[in-house]
C-alpha cells in the first residue's frame, strides 16, 4: 500500500471511531449478546463488554455487533460496507499483539481499500447481498498488516480469502432474516482464517480473486478498474449514517423529515404516502414488515416509524415498534415504485420523491438528491460525535466523551490494547 497521506488517517480515524460506536451499542441487541455469552471463554476481549472470546470468534463476534443497528459505514463506489469488514478483525488481532494504535489504523485503512477495490471492480449478483462477499479480502488484509505480512505472503492470503466468502441473500433482510448480521462477522473470521492458513502452507487459487468475484459470487470483473484503482482513496469516498436504518430508506426518510419541519403532520391526518426512487431503493417497499431487520430495509416502515415515533433510531425499529398497531397502519399506506428516470440517473444522482397526501385532499411534495452524510454532504463531526454518545453513554456513562478522543484519534495512542482495555465497562 502506498505511503497514506494525513487526510486520509484523520477521516480514517472517524470512521474508526464511528464503527466503534456501532461496534458498542451492537453488542446491546439480543441476539449479538446471547451469542457472546455463549461464547465467553476467554482470549481477547470484546469491544464494549467486560468478557473476551477466542481470536477468531471474538472476530466474528465483532463483525455481527457491528451491523446489528444498521449504523455502520458505507461505499458507493465499493458497494457496500467496508469498514466493519476491516475494523472488526483488526481489533481481534489487535487485541492479541502488542502494537500502536498507529499499526491499528494502518491495518484498518489497508482492509478498507483492498476490500473496496475488489467491491468496486466486480459486479455483484443481483440476488446476493454485498456483506460477507469481498468484505473478506479486506478482512484477510487488514489482520496480514498488523502481523507485517509482505507483499507476497499478503497476496496469498487474499487468494485464500478470496474462496472463504459467503453466499449471501439479498432478500434475507427483507423477510426477517437477522442471520444478514451474521455476514460480516463471518467475514472478519474467515480473513483471519485466511491468514493463518497462508501461513501454514495452504494456498489459494492462484489469481483467484477475478475468477471466484468476477464468476462465482459475481458476474463480471473489470480488470481496468480494479489496476486503475491503484492509488485511490475510497475511505475517503464514505458514507456514514445518523439513523439505524439500510442507506436505501434514508432518501425517503430526509424527505419526510424535511416535510416535517415545514409543518408538523398528524398520523391520522395521512391517507397516502407515495414514493418514487431508483431501481435499487424501490425494491424496499414491504408494508408488513415482520421483524426489526426487516423494518431497518423497509421504506414503508421507516417513514412511518419516523412520524409515529419521531425518530429512525433504534428503539424505532424495537420488536415492540414492529409490533406497534399505528405504525403498521401508517406504513400500509405507503407505496414504492421504481422511476426509470431517476435510475437512469444514477450513480451521479440518488433522487427520491416523496409526496404527502392529507386526508384534507391537499398534497405536499419533496424531492432530495443524495442523503445526508454522503461523501458531497459529509455529517458535521459534531454531529457524528453525537451519535458516539448515544452509542456509548448507555453502558459507559460520562467516560464516552474520553473513549471517543481515544477512537477518533487512534494515531496517538502508544497501545491499541489500551484502547480496548478503556472500552470494557
Amino acid at each position: 500500500m502506498h505511503a497514506i497521506p494525513p487526510n486520509v488517517r484523520d477521516h480514517a480515524g472517524l470512521i474508526f471511531a464511528d464503527t466503534i460506536g456501532a461496534i458498542v451499542v451492537g453488542h446491546r441487541d439480543a441476539e449479538v449478546a446471547t451469542m457472546t455469552a455463549r461464547h465467553a471463554s476467554g482470549g481477547v476481549s470484546l469491544m464494549g463488554t467486560a468478557v473476551a472470546a477466542p481470536l477468531p470468534m471474538a472476530a466474528f463476534l465483532t463483525g455481527l455487533a457491528g451491523t446489528a443497528a444498521e449504523l455502520d459505514e458505507g461505499n458507493y463506489p465499493a458497494g457496500g460496507h467496508p469498514a466493519i469488514h476491516a475494523i472488526a478483525p483488526a481489533l481481534a488481532e489487535a487485541a492479541g499483539r502488542d502494537c500502536t494504535g498507529e499499526a491499528l489504523l494502518t491495518a484498518c485503512i489497508a482492509g478498507y481499500e483492498a476490500g473496496s477495490r475488489v467491491g468496486h471492480a466486480m459486479r455483484l449478483r443481483p440476488a446476493a447481498h454485498p456483506h460477507g462477499t469481498w468484505g473478506v479480502i479486506g478482512a484477510a488484509a487488514a489482520v496480514a498488516s498488523l502481523r507485517g505480512l509482505d507483499a507476497e505472503h499478503a497476496g496469498r492470503a487474499l487468494d485464500i480469502a478470496a474462496s472463504l466468502g459467503l453466499a449471501t441473500s439479498a432478500t434475507a433482510s427483507l423477510r426477517g432474516g437477522s442471520v444478514r448480521n451474521v455476514y460480516a462477522g463471518a467475514a472478519a473470521q474467515n480473513g483471519l482464517l485466511a491468514v493463518d492458513l497462508a501461513g501454514a502452507g495452504i494456498t489459494g487459487e492462484p489469481g483467484g480473486i477475478p475468477v471466484v468475484f468476477g464468476r462465482v459470487i459475481g458476474e463480471a470483473w473489470d480488470q481496468a478498474a480494479y489496476d486503475g484503482s491503484t492509488g485511490r482513496w475510497f475511505i475517503l469516498e464514505s458514507f456514514l449514517k445518523l439513523h439505524s436504518c439500510c442507506r436505501e430508506t434514508q432518501g425517503a426518510l430526509e424527505a419526510i423529515e424535511l416535510l416535517l419541519a415545514e409543518a408538523p403532520v398528524r398520523p391520522d391526518a395521512i391517507a397516502a404516502i407515495e414514493v418514487e426512487t431508483f431501481a435499487s431503493a424501490s425494491l424496499l417497499a414491504e408494508r408488513a414488515a415482520v421483524a426489526p431487520i426487516a423494518g431497518r430495509f423497509s421504506i414503508p416502515f421507516t417513514v412511518a416509524t419516523r412520524i409515529v415515533s419521531g425518530s429512525a433510531w433504534i428503539e424505532a425499529f424495537s420488536p415492540a415498534a414492529i409490533a406497534d398497531p399505528a405504525t403498521r397502519g401508517l406504513a400500509a399506506k405507503v407505496t414504492v415504485r421504481e422511476d426509470p428516470a431517476l435510475t437512469a440517473r444514477q450513480p451521479a444522482e440518488r433522487v427520491c420523491r416523496v409526496a404527502l397526501r392529507l386526508t384534507d385532499g391537499t398534497t405536499r411534495r419533496r424531492e432530495v438528491i443524495g442523503t445526508p452524510g454522503d461523501p458531497n454532504r459529509p455529517h458535521p463531526e459534531a454531529a457524528l460525535r453525537d451519535k458516539s454518545r448515544r452509542c456509548v453513554e448507555p453502558g459507559f456513562g460520562t467516560r464516552w466523551s474520553a473513549l471517543w478522543e481515544m477512537a477518533r484519534h487512534p494515531d496517538r495512542l502508544a497501545s491499541a490494547a489500551a484502547l480496548l482495555q478503556a472500552f470494557r465497562p
